[in-house]
Order: structure tokens, then C-alpha cells, then sequence
């Protein structure tokens, strides 16, 4: 029977998620055609560059309680390997929503206090320690520019992040509650097990139903619209389903957060100062709430937990106040916006704690930055540093020395037109953080500025090789080629790109024009025309697919 359903989850991964109608206000339609002629100036921009920070420090060690692995495979419907594919191809459409935040900073962040609480979960035997089921897989943890307080989990290990989320969160604690109650949702499987319990009729409407998710924790009339015929009963099925996942999820996330040094007490807060945000908002509920039911119980079985434990007091990282600033100003989307933007940073900057001071010069330094105010930004980024040195946050489980501000530092240089000297602040702080998204795009950008073409081609190369489902690395490959003169190729790595977006008449366009650049030798001629027809066969078979439906 399990492979029988094997079979359908297969199909269904391979094509399902093309014949969704997406709202408008959750995914940015592709004009492809467009895309195709504006192509040449895409390649000229860069992403916005960022700045990681070191490994956490030392984890205060906790006694284990292992929980059982709910997410075995055996248990499941779908495979570790079904799950990433189903997740990868929701990722693709995440991806192309303007609202997906592209800004490596943030990323970073998410992915150090994400991987201190999974590997964590590791060491505490929650589900796969020998390398198997849940954690066959790796995580991703992205952000979303969205003011509601709210994140979600997706098949395969994604997890999405409002900066809503961030910006709202009074300590770190709270945010790692949220983020290891999503990673609970992942570890155990719990869109398999729904596989397994509701059978092959919600199988089919599985994206529908993610998609219509998502779109709920930002808009609770875009899930009504993604909902047609039958699959409006199978939303409902699924949000019945998901309150004994969301208990669950829970007992997973506190007990990583107590093993990773966070304070315990964080979960309960929060889930009470969401209750009462419920009780008071005259429109509508938070989006936590919304897509993640806070039942008296779910409050009360954490309160119970805490109760009787030792709660040290546990500092959040200095990175935690800086990324809240950052994110207010990611999610800040109209310039309109920025003298009220300003203001609060200003009011932030004149509070008597030092480590508010620096998350309110900092958010002036970089606003400034962002309205090319150079010299506003220095002057805001120094005293930031200074600030930083009188600020401590001894005990935090992410303790680190910030890199953000360095980051900052080689942003407003790049804006002066220093890059020689901005790759050599890079070289002094990057042996440390090699795979650091943010470092790898700023070295980028500093090779390109200063004709290193070679050097950025080869690193984007094998980058590529190792994560071809991200587009952000081919649109840089298309840039070093198209600064290089290698038109063929340029062109090559934006169909590529638009591959991995899943933009196919887009990525077609781009094979043509390669073909017609002139300046490909024989062998990559003849790769060109292999992967134009393997393009060409995977976007007539979505079409086969669609018209199945």
C-alpha cells in the first residue's frame, strides 16, 4: 500500500504544482517574454550583499529526553527524499514572490540560531540520530518581508520567516521558541503522516493546500481563493489535523530550546502575548495565531513545563538587535515611509540601554546607506562600534563577534568605490565564515567591480554545482560571464536561472540566444543544444501534465 501511494506522491512531486492558481497577492506572476527581453539588465544587478556571524558557543548541556522519531519514513506516505522534492518545488514558486527576502544578512542570522537549535535537536536523539529519516535531509530557513508575526514550515526542511516575526519578538528565547516549534513540525513528519492518514484524495490537492497556507499566514481571504471545489474541504481537514500536530510541535521546541541553553520561560511569553493580541486586535487575529491555534491547553502544557525548572537568565545575542532593525527597514517597502522609519530609530538611539542605542544607530546607519547618504551612514555605523564595545551578551547560546557591522562597513566602501579595500576587510574576516552567504556575495561583488572575472567564475561554477535549485548564484555566473564577454554562456547561466524559477519560455529564449551569440566553441555548442532540448522536453511535459489534471 505504501508504495502504491509511493507511486502517487512521485507523480504528484513531479508535476502537481504547475496546475496551482496562485492568488496575486501570494506569488509574483512570471512574464516570461518579458523576462526574455530585459535579460541583459538583469545580469547588471547584484543582490544585496550581508554580513554571518560565528558559530555559537559552548551549549549548556542539559539532561536527554528522547522523543521518538515520528518522522520515520517507515511511518510515512512520503519519503525523506519525496518530501524535499515536494518542498524544493514549492520553493520554486516562494522564490520568485517579490516578498521573499533576497537580503543575506537576514538569511545568515536565520541559519545560525536555525542550526544551533537542529543540531541540538541532533544531540538530543530527536528523530534520525543515525543519520536516517527526518534529518536525511538539510534544512533551509529563509525570510519573508511581511509585517505579521508569523512562520511556517514546508515538506523537506524549509522554513519561512516573517520579518514581522522578528521585529516583534522581545528576546531571542522567543524567537527560537517559534523556530524550534517549526523545526518540530519537520523532524516529525507531520505532512506525511497527513499522507498517511487521509489517503491518496488529499494527496493530490497537497500543494494547493501548502500554498494555501502560506498565503492564510498573510491574508486570510487568499487561502479562500486557492481553495476550489473539493480542495476547500481538504484545507479544513488539514487545519483540524494540524492542532494535535501544533501540541506536538510544541514538545518537540521546548525541549531543543531547553537543551540549547535558551530561556525556556521565552515559549510561554510568547504564546501569551500573542493570546492577548488576540483578545485585543479590533480586525482580524495575528497571523500566528491564525495558522497556529493557541488553545488554552497548547498555554497550558507550556506553562506546566516551566514551572518548576531553573530559569538562568539568558542574554540575547547583540546580532538579535541588529537583525531587528535590519528587518524593520527590509520590511519598510515604500521610501514614503522612511522619515517615520527614522524617527523610531532616532527614539531608539536616545533610550537610556546602551544595547537599544545600538540597535537605533544601526538602524540609522544603514536607512542612510539605503538613501545613499554615505556620509550619514559612517557617522551613524561609527558610533554603532563604539556602542558595541560597552554592550554585552554573556551567556547567549549564539554568543559571537557580530559581523554585521563589518559587513555594513564594506557596504558604505563599495558605495564609495573603495573595492580593492573592501576585499581586503572581506579576506580579514572570511577564513573564519567561509560558507557565509553574505561574505561569498560581497566577495562577488568586489571581484566583479575590480575585473577578478576568473576567479568569481570558477567560485560560481562549483556553487552552482552544489545548489542549482538557488537562482541567486546563476544570476551572478550570467553577470561575471556578461563582464567577461562571454555572451553564449551568459546566457546559458540565466536560462539556468530561469530553470530553477521555473520560468520555461524564459529559459528557452535564453538557450536561443545563446546559440545565436556566436562566440561558443564546439563543445559548448554542442552542451548548449543537450540542455536546450533537455529544457525544452521537462516544459512539454509540464504541459502533458497540466492538461492531465
Amino acid at each position: 500500500m505504501n508504495r502504491k501511494k509511493n507511486k502517487v506522491a512521485q507523480k504528484l512531486i513531479a508535476g502537481s504544482l504547475a496546475f496551482i492558481f496562485y492568488p496575486s497577492c501570494l506569488l509574483a506572476q512570471v512574464d516570461n517574454n518579458r523576462l526574455a527581453q530585459e535579460n541583459i539588465d538583469r545580469t547588471m544587478q547584484s543582490p544585496r550583499a550581508g554580513s554571518e556571524f560565528a558559530p555559537p558557543s559552548k551549549r549548556i548541556q542539559q539532561p536527554q529526553l528522547v522523543l521518538p522519531d515520528l518522522g520515520d519514513s517507515s511511518s510515512a506516505a512520503l519519503s525523506p527524499i519525496d518530501e524535499r522534492l515536494l518542498g524544493e518545488r514549492i520553493m520554486r514558486d516562494i522564490r520568485r514572490d517579490p516578498d521573499y527576502s533576497k537580503d543575506a544578512v537576514f538569511h545568515d542570522y536565520l541559519n545560525t540560531v536555525g542550526q544551533h537549535l537542529i543540531d541540538t535537536a541532533r544531540k538530543q536523539g530527536v528523530a534520525g540520530l543515525d543519520g536516517r529519516g527526518s534529518f536525511a535531509i538539510n534544512f533551509e530557513l529563509f525570510g519573508v518581508r511581511d509585517k505579521s508575526i508569523n512562520a511556517f514550515a514546508l515538506p523537506g526542511g524549509f522554513i519561512g520567516v516573517h520579518t514581522g516575526l522578528i521585529v516583534s519578538a522581545e528576546t531571542e528565547s522567543e524567537l527560537a521558541s517559534v523556530l524550534g516549534h517549526e523545526i518540530g513540525h519537520v523532524t516529525q513528519k507531520h505532512i506525511a503522516r497527513m499522507f498517511s492518514q487521509q489517503g491518496t484524495n488529499s494527496m493530490i490537492a497537497l500543494a494547493s493546500i501548502i500554498l494555501a497556507a502560506v498565503a492564510a499566514s498573510r491574508n486570510p481571504n487568499a487561502a479562500q481563493g486557492l481553495a476550489v471545489g473539493g480542495q476547500a474541504l481538504a484545507i479544513q481537514n488539514q487545519l483540524a489535523y494540524s492542532r494535535d500536530a501544533e501540541r506536538e510541535a510544541d514538545r518537540v521546541g521546548f525541549q531543543i530550546l531547553q537543551a540549547g541553553g535558551f530561556d525556556v520561560q521565552g515559549m510561554p511569553d510568547f504564546f501569551q502575548r500573542m493570546q492577548r493580541a488576540n483578545s485585543i486586535m479590533e480586525s482580524g487575529v495575528p497571523g500566528y495565531v491564525r495558522t497556529h491555534p493557541l488553545t488554552t491547553d497548547r498555554i497550558a502544557d507550556m506553562q506546566d513545563r516551566v514551572r518548576g525548572l531553573s530559569k538562568p537568565k539568558v542574554n540575547s545575542s547583540i546580532e538579535f538587535y541588529l537583525l531587528k532593525a535590519r528587518a524593520r527597514l527590509i520590511q519598510t517597502t515604500s521610501s514614503s515611509n522612511y522619515p517615520e522609519l527614522k524617527q523610531f530609530y532616532e527614539s531608539l538611539a536616545r533610550k537610556a540601554e546602551p544595547i537599544k542605542q545600538l540597535e537605533g544607530n544601526y538602524g540609522l546607519a544603514l536607512l542612510s546607506l539605503k538613501q545613499q547618504k554615505i556620509t550619514d551612514a559612517e557617522s551613524y555605523l561609527q558610533k554603532s562600534k563604539v556602542l558595541m564595545q560597552t554592550v554585552s551578551a554573556q551567556g547567549s547560546p549564539v554568543q559571537r563577534s557580530s559581523l554585521s557591522l563589518e559587513s555594513t562597513a564594506i557596504d558604505i566602501l563599495f558605495a564609495k568605490g573603495q573595492h580593492a579595500e573592501g576585499l581586503k576587510q572581506i579576506a580579514q574576516i572570511k577564513a573564519t565564515h567561509p560558507q557565509s552567504r553574505s561574505l561569498n556575495i560581497l566577495t562577488l561583488e568586489g571581484q566583479l567591480k575590480t575585473k577578478q572575472y576568473e576567479q568569481a567564475i570558477i567560485w560560481l561554477k562549483n556553487q552552482t554545482k552544489a545548489q542549482p535549485e538557488n537562482s541567486i548564484w546563476w544570476d551572478l555566473l550570467a553577470r561575471a560571464y556578461a563582464q567577461s564577454g562571454k555572451r553564449a554562456l551568459q546566457h546559458g547561466a540565466l536560462a539556468e536561472k530561469y530553470v530553477a524559477d521555473g520560468a520555461w519560455v524564459a529559459a528557452i529564449e535564453q538557450m536561443r540566444l545563446a546559440k545565436l551569440a556566436g562566440d561558443a566553441d564546439f563543445y559548448q555548442s554542442s552542451e548548449i543544444d543537450a540542455r536546450a532540448r533537455q529544457i525544452q522536453d521537462l516544459y512539454r511535459q509540464e504541459l502533458i501534465q497540466q492538461k492531465q489534471k
